[in-house]
């Protein structure tokens, strides 16, 4: 009977994964976006909410087929590989290789090897194992050239520097984590995680130590996600506070030429990078300002206050002291004047919610704790952190269907600052 119920399981999945697929294809075909290929020339795939709805579905019936046709067994051996999978990866990312490849054409495993300063045997190991993973192609017997995966590493300097920087210091911390864990068992913050047991510094200490790797870690932090809110509407200043090289910033000036920005970072290495990312169109509206902003929030009379992908990097006390420190700014600014928090929402537990969905958002989850010993938050966390810093603090709106979610925070200026707002 048991065997009945699965094999009618896996039937099932293979139905919808065709019926979805062909969903796919038609959405595709209405976005004028060619199907997906492995060559190097193939277009990127659409970004809208619905395709990725599309997306998710597909994938997660593609991933429960796959478990269930694997089995335990074969599951566990392949996945215990993953590491040593990973370490061919990583010695691509430190000796060049998707750089080295040629965008058009091929090279020799020997050429490849004598540009990357490394010998030919293990040139070609590795390289043939992600050719196993279709991360790039031997076009011939020891000729390598890129497939539409590899490729990406190539043009696309920030994501190379996310994934580069993800190999490289993440995932050595991360092995430090039942260490770090066992060490100290209830306490969470940017001392106390696996980030500190590895390299004995918090991780923006570490970036002050280290500026060969600052540079690829504001470069992996760039990659501009749209947030729904309505810039046009606003007049005046916005307030970028812990904007980094001020990425943002620079985003939202070229597509509302009516606004200017002040960008806030306490690192001087990221606000000079920022300063060369200027050009001429929007120099005059975005300035840079070194600001720590676990201290009271100097500038006011701003159209707006935002922060993006900060609190996720901090324990929950740590946040409260920001979202305290932002009280000057908006009692100085007019009534109506919003603290944007641009960060990732963590659905709330036991939410209907796609399998898929929620566990990038977990995987984003178990990076603040190996990293910074902190979280993403639901929306509950966030209103209780806010409450905690000001009474007065409170959520109009929530968006949180996109890769980051956006919190549209106000000041009540009809509740007293002692009072809590009923």
């Amino acid at each position: 009977m048991s065997s009945h119920v699965e094999n009618f399981s896996i039937l099932r999945l293979a139905e919808g994964i065709l019926e979805n697929t062909k969903e796919v294809i038609k959405c595709l075909h209405k976005s004028n976006v060619a199907l997906p290929t492995f060559s190097p020339t193939c277009e990127e795939l659409p970004s809208t909410p619905d395709f990725q709805k599309l997306q998710n579905r597909l994938r997660t019936q593609l991933e429960d087929l796959q478990l269930l046709v694997d089995g335990p067994p074969r599951f566990y051996r392949h996945f215990l590989m993953r590491g040593y999978e990973i370490a061919a990866f990583q010695i691509a990312l430190d000796f060049g290789f998707f750089t080295l490849v040629p965008s058009e054409g091929d090279i020799s495993v020997g050429d490849l090897a004598n540009k990357a300063g490394l010998d030919q045997d293990r040139t070609g190991r590795v390289m043939r194992l992600l050719t196993t993973h279709r991360f790039f192609q031997e076009s011939k017997p020891g000729f390598f050239s890129h497939n539409s995966f590899s490729i990406a590493l190539q043009g696309d300097d920030e994501l190379r520097s996310l994934v580069h920087y993800s190999f490289d210091e993440m995932l050595k911390a991360s092995a430090e984590s039942s260490v770090s864990i066992k060490a100290d068992p209830f306490e969470a913050d940017s001392v106390h995680c696996p980030f500190f047991t590895r390299f004995g510094v918090p991780i923006f200490d570490y970036y002050k130590k280290h500026p060969e790797h600052s540079g690829r870690f504001a470069k992996a932090m760039a990659g501009w996600r749209k947030n729904n809110y309505p810039w046009s509407d606003l007049r005046g200043t916005v307030v970028d506070v812990g904007g980094g090289s001020g990425h943002v910033s620079i985003e939202l000036a070229r597509l509302f030429p009516h606004l200017r920005f002040v960008v806030q970072d306490g690192s001087d290495t990221m606000l000079a990078q920022g300063q060369q990312l200027l050009t001429d169109d929007i120099r005059g509206r975005i300035s840079f300002t070194q600001a720590n902003f676990f201290e009271p929030q100097q500038y006011v009379r701003a159209s707006a206050y935002i922060i993006r992908q900060c609190t996720h990097n901090w324990a929950d006390h740590d946040v409260v002291t920001i979202f305290r420190s932002m009280v000057p700014g908006l009692e100085g600014s007019a009534p109506e004047t919003p603290l944007l928090i641009n960060d990732m929402i963590l659905p709330e537990p036991g939410s209907n919610v796609s399998r898929i969905w929620e566990r990038e958002r977990r995987q984003a989850d178990m990076v603040m704790l190996v990293c910074f010993g902190a979280k993403q938050r639901t929306v509950a966390e966030f209103e209780a952190l806010l409450n905690e810093a000001d009474p007065r603090y409170v959520i109009r709106k929530v968006n949180g269907q996109g890769a980051l979610g956006l919190l549209e925070v106000y000041l009540d200026r009809e509740c007293g600052p002692n009072n809590v707002h009923s």
